[in-house]
């Protein structure tokens, strides 16, 4: 987003002073607190279920460790000295704005962080497609931040070293977990209904006719795919591969939880 050169000067010499007070026990406005300790991990799996490589989920959360001043990531961060930048990515102007609707329409605080994690993925599926896009090309946790920066948070101020060095930190500590899509498994996969009345379809499209719906409780993912992005009880563009009166079809996984460490296999 467009920020005025200010706002990094001051986050950076903060961060700093925030380092210097925690390290000496003194509390910091705004810093999160141990009950926070596993939001990188929380936004790890959030993204690789989405489908992002490890690379590129490292490249956001480093850009969201740099733009909240805080490792683990910060979803409360207001920005230093009293300015417009909030949360994770410090939104602002008219982004701020659609957060905080955002917020309003699910009645809870801007700051919660499962909100924020589904808020950027709102907006890397609509307004930031582009980013989005930019970000499928990556490869590296280096090449990652950098086009988080370029495409999705466009400061003014590029402080590239500090959101690559963050990126390749979650990188290294997360490589290996978490995340779907996986390796086929001929067995399927075991996942959790979270409505009553979820939708079956005969493709992962709103397009697609209904065939039939599942009741809550447990249910069993043949495989997975992308398709028409939807907000339920999560926000998704997959969709699952289910059974329903016998007949095979697919249903959104905006109300389909899966969970940690389950390996869905891809279509």
């Amino acid at each position: 987003m467009t920020i005025t050169a200010p706002r990094h000067l001051w986050r950076t010499l903060a961060g700093l002073c925030a380092a210097l007070l925690l390290a000496t026990g003194v509390a910091v406005s705004g810093a999160t607190t141990a009950s926070a300790a596993n939001n990188n991990e929380i936004a790890w799996n959030f993204f690789r279920s989405k489908g992002l490589s490890e690379a590129q989920t490292a490249g956001l959360i480093g850009n969201f460790i740099h733009e909240s001043g805080s490792d683990p990531i910060n979803p409360a961060a207001v920005q230093y000295g009293g300015g417009p930048g909030r949360g994770l990515a410090q939104w602002e102007g008219s982004r701020r704005t659609d957060l905080e609707n955002f917020a309003a329409q699910r009645g809870v605080a801007w700051s919660n962080l499962q909100l924020q994690l589904d808020f950027v993925w709102l907006e890397l599926q609509g307004t930031e497609r582009n980013a989005y896009n930019q970000l499928l090309t990556t490869s590296t946790p280096a090449d990652a931040a950098v086009s988080v920066r370029i495409y999705y948070e466009r400061p003014s101020v590029h402080a590239d070293d500090l959101r690559i060095a963050a990126a390749q930190r979650v990188h290294n500590t997360y490589t290996g977990s978490g995340g779907d899509p996986g390796d086929p498994d001929p067995s399927g996969a075991t996942a959790q209904v979270m409505g009553d009345g979820v939708n079956v379809r005969t493709s992962p499209s709103l397009s697609g006719s209904i065939i039939g719906s599942l009741p809550a409780g447990p249910v069993t993912i043949q495989c997975q795919t992308r398709g028409d992005s939807i907000q339920g009880q999560y926000t998704s563009d997959w969709w699952a591969k289910v059974s329903v009166n016998g007949t095979t079809g697919y249903a959104t996984r905006a109300w389909i939880r899966v969970d940690y460490g389950v390996n869905v296999p891809t279509c």
